[in-house]
């Protein structure tokens, strides 16, 4: 079983969106349909770790109200309770075929298209709830994550949906992580944030693979003709796109790390992986994957491109 963390240093990269869309992909039984090429068939867990703006159950049109009107136990109760981890996989785990899962399952494709025994562990929608990030937290969820190994069938990948910044939280997520995807838009304060994170990974931790992925990345070179020539902005968006990653070192750094990376201005086709801005999306946060009506989204095509490769590098099964 591989451990996905996906990380963002700021908000606003879209690293929600993504986790679920990419955890959707890998769970994925049939193939052409919305953004799937082929279906990897893969079991597949998704945790929220956004302990403090829980949000990763709206993606899949779950409303707070559900959450709360059937009693689900999530991710904080696991944590402050201390439970059994067998008792908190069924009691917090909402499958497909849960009641709560009914418009993602139905209006989104997702049945006959998502394998069945895909789960979601959802944090609790409440800002008004205190929540303490103990040390001790990360042992409960390393406790988790072995009973969800364990687990028979097992799972083959476990995907946390991780907080942004450098809290506690985290960096729990970050040292849980066998696999890291940073997320982060083309901007300053984005990329400075992830490049530091990432120096600090590594001073801190055992090396392990990560890949920066650009989020929100504008079609700025007539890709099925999304912008009008001439628009107004768009010579200047162009030049952005291309002058922020090199005067921000972030082409520098994606070169002296050639095999950890999604992202460069001049690589071939791994290295040009990225989540484009969504046409089909216009601002939703949702499951797009499965949705036939996006089949020519370009950012439905990046998600599963991105869980296929995940899935070509890093195969649990070898």
């Amino acid at each position: 079983m591989k451990v996905i963390t996906c990380f963002s240093y700021k908000g606003g990269a879209g690293r929600t969106t993504a986790a679920a869309n990419i955890a959707a992909a890998l769970a994925s039984v049939t193939g052409n349909v919305g953004g799937i090429e082929s279906p990897l068939r893969r079991k597949v867990a998704l945790i929220d770790l956004d302990v403090f703006s829980a949000g990763t159950h709206r993606v899949f049109e779950i409303t707070n109200n559900d959450i709360k009107d059937h009693e689900i136990c999530c991710v904080q109760d696991y944590l402050r309770e201390q439970m059994a981890p067998g008792l908190y996989i069924e009691r917090g785990g909402i499958k497909l075929t849960h009641e709560c899962m009914k418009a993602f399952r139905m209006s989104r494709g997702a049945a006959g298209n998502c394998d069945t025994d895909f789960v979601l562990f959802p944090a609790r929608p409440d800002p008004d709830s205190r929540f303490l990030v103990q040390k001790q937290h990360e042992n409960v969820l390393i406790e988790l994550l072995i009973e969800l190994e364990n687990r028979k069938p097992g799972f083959d990948y476990v995907i946390l949906d991780g907080e942004s910044g450098t809290r506690q939280m985290a960096d729990i997520g970050l040292r849980l992580a066998d696999i890291v995807l940073m997320f982060f838009r083309l901007t300053w304060q984005h990329i400075d944030g992830t490049l530091n994170t990432v120096e600090d990974l590594q001073a801190k931790t055992q090396i392990k693979p990560f890949y920066l992925v650009p989020t929100c990345v504008p079609l700025v070179h007539g890709e099925e003709s999304v912008y009008r020539n001439g628009a107004p902005g768009l010579d200047e968006l162009i030049r952005l796109t291309e002058h922020v990653p090199r005067a921000s070192k972030l082409d520098e750094f994606s070169q002296d790390h050639r095999d950890r990376h999604f992202w460069s201005n001049s690589g071939g086709p791994i290295n040009r992986l990225c989540v484009h801005d969504s046409l089909f999306l216009k601002g939703e946060e949702r499951i797009i994957v499965f949705d036939t009506e996006a089949r020519k989204d370009c950012a439905a095509q990046d998600y599963y491109r991105i869980a296929a490769e995940i899935n070509r590098l890093h195969d649990p099964s070898r």
